[in-house]
């Protein structure tokens, strides 16, 4: 089932009238959105914040959905409004182009660093506390809070533009500019999306289209329900999280939600320590109406340094963080004798041989090529050699000889540079694009370019293991 608050909070960025009770709403059939191999339902989760399509400010997107060029908005009453704290330990600023929190002062290890009330976070099984303009009776919330106009459109202004936005996310793309990006596996992500998303916008419309004199009001204001509806979405994949909830000692299911403030948290990895890292981490604590979206130091953070949380399986590898969030990031490439934190190699690229597909990190390559390889060295090789490589002992034991490796090695080179050679078709001109061909152009290429150096790294590394054989 599509939420009835989804449509409720839709609804209510429509209009500056009544508020839409969502209690009368009935409920629609759910439209489940695949993030990576339906993993994920987006169309279920509250997104009050489809009024940006109404009321967002002229913030340029760039490669990251937290991408702006503006001037560093204040927080502090935007925090007061919606009871978040502390206030004053974090503030909003740019960095490199992206807007991301960073920290006032220097805190250690454990130390909060956002307290968010859940009841003020929109979310997938109830309004937040603020949805109402007037009083609410007869309530045991103590939390309920109404926060000011102001506060609520600044946060609203703080969010992407949405064709940015949109032309940031791979399922928005024309299918000539997703096969520049020269990835199966975005490809077939894209494809697999691409009918269910259109499903969930034609039921969410649907619904929308049953309330009374939205008709008038989507005539008066030259709005696009469709379009906004796709907005909608695009804000609740890319703004919203997923927190694991347990109820006493049972374990309930995760609940997703956009928290103010939390929502311009950047990604960091976890998979391994240094810059560009992980430094926070998040999760509900507290019961009841004291329940909170709790943000906390993962290690000791200095004054001045960027809040980076994790995003989870579903900002890896690079493809899978550029179709669910628009942006391609800069994962640090493993050495040889490096080890991901969690044994979890992020930074893979695809690889075809012999007309299979493989995925490759810079340090390790999967048995099957390996087996692949073999055989295909086998048959290729005529006369004595191939004979005397099956009759010796200590070559029959070896499963992945020299030449095997130096073969691999050429193949994966061939396809990092193929990644970046110039084609006819790849060939653009920025002056002549739109803002939102240049978006696709740019983050097509920061995919390839990852691609490149993964394969590069890898086949460098097969290189010096032929080497130290042969020695």
């Amino acid at each position: 089932m599509i939420s009835k608050y989804l449509v409720a909070f839709v609804s209510y960025a429509y209009s500056n009238n009544a508020v839409l009770q969502t209690n009368n709403l009935q409920e629609c059939p759910r439209a489940r959105l695949s993030r990576h191999h339906g993993e994920n339902s987006l169309a279920k989760s509250a997104s009050f914040i489809s009024a940006t399509h109404l009321s967002s400010g002229n913030h340029q997107v760039k490669s990251n959905h937290n991408a702006v060029s503006k001037s560093n908005p204040c927080i502090e009453d935007l925090a007061k409004s919606f009871s978040i704290s502390p206030i004053d330990l974090i503030s909003v600023e740019l960095h490199k182009g992206e807007r991301g929190i960073f920290l006032q002062r220097s805190i250690k290890k454990d130390d909060p660093i956002l307290r968010i009330p859940l009841s003020s976070c929109i979310r997938d099984d109830c309004p937040p506390s603020w949805y109402s303009k007037g009083p609410i009776e007869n309530d045991d919330n103590p939390h309920h809070y109404n926060p000011t106009y102001k506060a609520k459109k600044q946060w609203l202004k703080m969010m992407p533009d949405p064709k940015c936005l949109r032309a940031s996310l791979p399922i928005h793309w024309p299918e000539e500019m997703v096969s520049k990006a020269k990835c199966t596996a975005l490809e077939i992500s894209t494809d697999s999306s691409f009918f269910t998303r259109a499903a969930a916008v034609t039921n969410i419309s649907e619904r929308l289209r049953s309330i009374e004199k939205i008709d008038e009001y989507l005539e008066e204001k030259k709005i696009d329900i469709e379009r906004l509806c796709s907005n909608t979405l695009d804000l609740v994949q890319t703004r919203s999280c997923r927190v694991e909830r347990i109820d006493g000692i049972q374990l309930c299911p995760p609940l997703r939600v956009i928290a103010p403030i939390f929502d311009f948290i950047n990604h960091g990895s976890s998979q391994y320590d240094g810059d560009g890292s992980a430094n926070a981490f998040f999760g509900l604590e507290g019961e009841g109406f004291e329940q909170e979206l709790v943000v906390r130091a993962k290690k000791d953070v200095g004054k001045g340094q960027q809040v980076l949380i994790d995003y989870g399986d579903s900002a890896r590898p690079p493809w899978r963080c550029l179709a669910n969030y628009g942006f391609v990031p800069n994962y640090r490439i493993l050495g040889s004798d490096d080890e991901a934190c969690d044994g979890v190699d992020e930074c893979v690229a695809e690889v075809f041989y012999n007309g299979c597909r493989y995925e490759v990190s810079s340090h390790t390559i999967p048995t099957e090529l390996v087996e692949a390889a073999n055989v295909a060295f086998l048959e290729e090789e005529e006369g004595a050699r191939a004979f005397e490589m099956t009759m010796d002992p200590e070559t029959t034991s070896d499963i992945f000889p020299s030449e095997v490796a130096l073969r691999l090695a050429k193949r994966i080179s061939d396809a990092a540079f193929d990644l970046v050679i110039d084609h006819p078709e790849d060939n653009y001109d920025s002056k002549n694009m739109s803002e939102a061909e240049s978006i696709e152009a740019e983050l097509a290429k920061a995919l390839r370019w990852s691609q490149h150096q993964v394969l590069l790294a890898c086949a460098l590394g097969l290189r010096d293991y032929a080497a130290r054989k042969i020695q």
